[in-house]
């Protein structure tokens, strides 16, 4: 069956469902940062989300949509680290069964936190394709229903729940959206683009795993060879093609963002904004120190902090940086 188009009411109707169970995160203005970025920053601070990311938004929304019938059954999810905690913190607070699939190379802090909720863990590959395989032999074997972190349509309109936020808070010039799977800014982008077309969306990518930049440059969703990037939460190998006709049609432009600069990000926000945030949290911060777009200071910019599960190695490396 074809999925339906996502639409600003489906994410109307996601901020209402899930509004009891998550925190509506910070908008900070951090003036210490507008030199540095020549614009005004805002940070949106989804590392101050309940699991410390924004992928519980998703998560919750695609739980609370399952009939009776689909809980009797349980679920699986495969993810990378902050879509595992989403959906192991929304499973156990609904008291649905699960099972999580993450890559052998998990970064230990996420591994830590989802294994913390009780929830069983299976280590399979390293990239996003072979673990959708191996939970779709769970669907097949255990009869789950598998919760996608960037496909499943109602985890997309989790995730634009955020931009619903934001504009509650400010009018921005320009909002930049880290880019893994392309869930988030795939909501991200319809709430922003239904209300006012003039703000700008940049989506960012790690440069290692620019699979969408790819995908647009050949006029279609790609596979990556490799995704080798200090940013595990885009360890993406693959777009997705609902995701990719949303970015072509919804997001202005997508920049790129070394992995120098993903590392100086970090401990950057650190710094001047006293803020813990992973690597793929800080692309957008990353890819304006890349220079690869030139802001109006007189700009309202809002980066999305994504997520603040950090390897505690990368952050000490960051911080003597």
């Amino acid at each position: 069956m074809m999925e339906k188009n996502l639409i600003y009411q489906d994410i109307i109707e996601a901020r209402e469902l899930i509004r009891d169970h998550i925190i509506k995160t910070p908008l900070l203005r951090v003036k210490a940062l507008d030199k540095i970025l020549n614009t005004k920053v805002y940070l949106k601070c989804e590392n101050l989300q309940i699991t410390n990311s924004f992928k519980l938004r998703g998560a919750l929304n695609a739980l609370l949509h399952l009939s009776d019938e689909q809980k009797s059954c349980g679920i699986v999810a495969s993810s990378s680290g902050n879509h595992a905690q989403g959906i192991a913190y929304a499973a156990k607070k609904l008291n649905i069964d699960a099972k999580i699939v993450m890559p052998v190379n998990s970064n230990i802090e996420k591994l830590n936190r989802v294994k913390s909720q009780n929830v069983p863990v299976i280590l399979y590959g390293k990239n996003s394709s072979q673990r959708d395989e191996e939970a779709l032999r769970l669907v097949n074997e255990e009869n789950r229903v598998f919760i996608h972190p960037f496909k499943n349509f109602y985890v997309k309109a989790g995730q634009g729940t955020m931009a619903l936020e934001i504009l509650e808070d400010l009018e921005p010039d320009n909002i930049f959206v880290p880019i893994g799977g392309g869930g988030m800014i795939s909501g991200v982008s319809t709430a922003i683009k239904t209300v006012n077309k003039n703000i700008k969306v940049y989506g960012v990518e790690p440069k290692n795993a620019a699979r969408y930049s790819k995908s647009l440059k050949e006029g279609r969703p790609i596979v990556l060879d490799s995704n080798d990037t200090i940013a595990d939460g885009t360890r993406t190998d693959s777009a997705d093609k609902t995701n990719f006709e949303i970015i072509k049609s919804n997001v202005d432009k997508i920049l790129n963002a070394s992995e120098e600069s993903i590392l100086k990000a970090i401990g950057l926000i650190a710094k001047e904004a006293k803020l813990i945030a992973e690597p793929s949290a800080v692309l957008g911060i990353s890819a304006v120190l890349d220079n690869n777009i030139k802001l109006n200071r007189n700009e309202k910019s809002v980066f999305i902090l994504s997520a603040g599960n950090i390897d505690y190695n990368i952050l000490k490396k960051a911080m003597e940086n």
